[in-house]
């Protein structure tokens, strides 16, 4: 029987899985100062009140009541506007995945006061998760411009650069934003957010061990924290990928020892994450917050070990965020990202068939409500490739060309999305187009090694041998 692995298409299509691997209610509440009119005429008294309102909601937002800090803070809303009160309901939009609302109050903010760089920071943030990442790069350079002092900015750009093949410029930041988070932690040992900066940083550059130190740190500083918990079990479960790698490659029973030790204890944080978020569903159950933490928990425990259970349970609780929030397009991108992910996954061909028109489904919803959400347009377009992958026609293909050619429109030097377009124009065998957009992701990403292995395939499957071992 023929091998089916060095077949040309087979090997675009593995190609094609590169780029699918670097893959609320609104709140009616009266103004403040319709009651009082003598704040207006007084300044001092106003300036007290915002004072009170403003560190209530601090509080707030450290106990994760989100919504409860941003109704707070609509009483500090007056004028003169501060960008204090601002950036503190933008953080909170932001938690609560009201992502508009939030980019919103960080434009105020900025607008406010030009020099606020964990406003330009977090407004990096949303840029990325919408894989805005050239836009993401700009907010993170002008946030290590004006505060060279914090951390996460310099950690946040390189895990890009890290994912975009710049080891160099990625290792650097990285490296800066430790020594940063080191400085902190030796200014006060019980600072859990220096912890928890350290030990991304130190995960995005494989340094496993020591990142895990930083989540057992954190954890003893905050032991109910549903978020210690997940970063430490997504680090258990890279630490366990690394020794099943040094296992099959010669590490012996040690290695696998290991490797099981890891996943034990990735299990074992997902799962007191999950109860942690039910205590808060407990406690407050009309609350979206509580939900909104066991998705996370239920989400990376499904990414990790790809345990259908996993999957349904998350979407149960997105649906219960999804009614509570019929226009917030981030719980229906993450819906339909969980069903993507299982329709790829579930071994059920019927499952599959139903969690694919889900997928779709959530996805068509998200581009409606926010047709520029560039992550929309890339997740349905790669959700295409995957079904086309999977025995599905060539009408697939085309969808999926046409979507990530609207993705390419609205992030133009994103070479990711020229790699995975090239896949899709590869299995539609129109090989001309997919060697001109895997050559604009070399162009646009020169250190990405996806672009390169994309290139080579074309070429071989060209049978231009010798530009494929150039």
């Amino acid at each position: 029987m023929k091998n089916q692995t060095s077949s040309p298409r087979w090997r675009v299509r593995a190609a094609s899985r590169f780029a699918s691997l670097t893959g609320a209610s609104t709140l009616l509440v009266l103004c403040y100062w319709s009651f009082h009119p003598a704040m207006a005429s007084d300044p001092r008294v106003a300036a007290a009140v915002r004072t009170e309102f403003f560190k209530r909601a601090s509080a707030e937002f450290t106990a994760g009541d989100y919504d409860a800090a941003i109704s707070t803070l609509e009483n500090t809303m007056g004028h003169p506007p501060h960008p204090a009160c601002h950036y503190l309901r933008g953080e909170c939009f932001r938690k609560t995945w009201r992502l508009d609302q939030a980019v919103k109050d960080f434009d105020r903010t900025i607008e406010i006061d030009p020099r606020h760089a964990s406003a330009h920071y977090s407004r990096g943030l949303i840029a990325e998760y919408r894989d805005y990442w050239d836009r993401a790069l700009e907010e993170y350079d002008a946030a290590v411009q004006l505060d060279p002092n914090l951390s996460l900015p310099h950690i946040a750009r390189g895990g890009i650069r890290w994912k975009r093949g710049e080891l160099e410029q990625a290792t650097n930041d990285l490296n800066r934003g430790i020594k940063l988070a080191s400085e902190a932690i030796l200014a006060n040992p019980n600072d859990a957010a220096a912890y928890r900066a350290r030990a991304l940083a130190l995960r995005t550059l494989r340094q496993f061990d020591r990142a895990l130190e930083d989540h057992d740190q954190m954890i003893r500083l905050l032991p109910d924290s549903v978020e210690a918990h997940i970063e430490r079990g997504r680090t258990h479960a890279a630490k366990y990928e690394q020794a099943m790698h040094a296992a099959q490659t010669g590490g012996g029973p040690e290695a696998m020892v290991a490797a099981e030790r890891h996943k034990a204890a990735s299990v074992a944080d997902f799962d007191q994450a999950v109860r942690l978020a039910t205590r808060l569903i407990e406690k407050s159950p009309d609350k979206p917050q509580g939900y909104r933490m066991r998705v996370e928990a239920f989400d990376a425990r499904f990414h990790a070990w790809k345990d259908p259970e996993d999957c349904r349970f998350a979407v149960a609780d997105l649906d219960m965020l999804a009614r509570h929030a019929p226009a917030c397009p981030t719980v229906f991108f993450r819906r339909g990202h969980l069903h993507a992910v299982a329709a790829a996954t579930d071994g059920d061909a019927a499952a599959a068939a139903k969690h694919f028109d889900a997928a779709l489904a959530d996805l068509n919803r998200v581009i409606k409500l926010n047709p520029t959400f560039a992550a929309a347009w890339c997740e349905r377009g790669l959700h295409y490739l995957r079904a086309v992958q999977r025995g599905g026609d060539a009408e697939l293909s085309r969808r999926g060309v046409a979507d990530l050619s609207e993705m390419i429109r609205l992030v133009p030097k994103e070479g990711r999305a020229y790699c995975a377009r090239g896949s899709a124009h590869a299995l539609l065998s129109d090989w001309q187009q997919a060697l001109a957009d895997a050559n604009d992701a070399v162009r646009l990403c020169p250190q990405m090694p996806e672009a390169y292995s994309l290139r080579g395939l074309i070429h071989d499957c060209l049978k231009n041998q010798d530009a494929a071992h150039a």
